[in-house]
């Protein structure tokens, strides 16, 4: 093989290695340019909730914020939300935030086509804005995956997308929940976007121990609304 082959070769690879992590990271910003972190001086953190609402475990987390009077973000899925109207009308009457999670949050989302990916977001938009008055601005892709047809489609619906500086990895199963405080703490910083979900069985039990810590390391909690000054809904 020769030498210009091989160069050939090596540089196609680093293209494909670019290009998957800019897929798969949706910090890189390659697609899609997401909000991860907030002010690095403030010692305030924002935490986000995917995948409601879920009729158990979401109420749940509601009751822990409430006493902690702390305001979170929730990035809901359409489905669920035509599902559980209550819900989503409680989030907002306590002054947490709801964004766009997409309509059914289906694995292949991000092999979908640009039309159905914007039908995705559109239709979770609709059922959100029926049952609110208000059309939120707030999109989290599903599992933080961008490409260029979820880069597109977001573009055109003109909306802000959200990441996370701070994974949980709360859905993991086989991970104690005490290891997955440990994580969240572990990786702490001002301005932290948190990732968590509010459709596990310990996610009020990881929401009020993080909390706690919270307050003892002298962090405050804001909605991505504040964390980063723009409107969440855009009526």
């Amino acid at each position: 093989m020769s030498v210009s082959t091989l160069i050939f070769l090596a540089v196609g690879l680093v293209v494909i290695a670019v290009l998957a992590w800019g897929s798969a990271s949706i910090r890189s910003d390659l697609y899609l340019h997401a909000l991860c972190r907030g002010g690095r001086n403030e010692r305030s953190v924002a935490l986000t909730f995917d995948d409601g609402p879920d009729p158990v475990r979401t109420p749940e987390v509601l009751d822990v914020l409430a006493r902690y009077g702390v305001r979170a973000t929730f990035f809901l899925v359409g489905e669920k939300a035509a599902a559980y109207p209550e819900l989503v009308r409680r989030i907002v009457a306590e002054g947490h935030v709801v964004g766009n999670h997409t309509h059914t949050h289906k694995g292949f989302f991000p092999l979908y086509g640009s039309r159905r990916i914007a039908g995705e977001i559109r239709s979770a938009g609709e059922v959100l804005h029926a049952i609110t008055g208000r059309r939120p601005r707030f999109f989290r892709p599903p599992f933080g995956v961008t490409n260029p047809a979820i880069g597109r489609s977001v573009r055109r619906a003109g909306l802000a997308t959200v990441g996370w500086s701070i994974r949980s990895l709360d859905t993991v199963t086989r991970t104690p929940r005490e290891t997955v405080l440990a994580r969240v703490l572990g990786k702490l910083h001002p301005g932290a976007v948190i990732l968590l979900h509010d459709r596990c069985p310990r996610s009020a039990w990881l929401t009020e121990r993080l909390l706690e810590a919270l307050g003892k390391r002298g962090y405050s909690v804001n909605t991505v609304e504040r964390m980063f000054d723009i409107d969440a809904y855009e009526d």
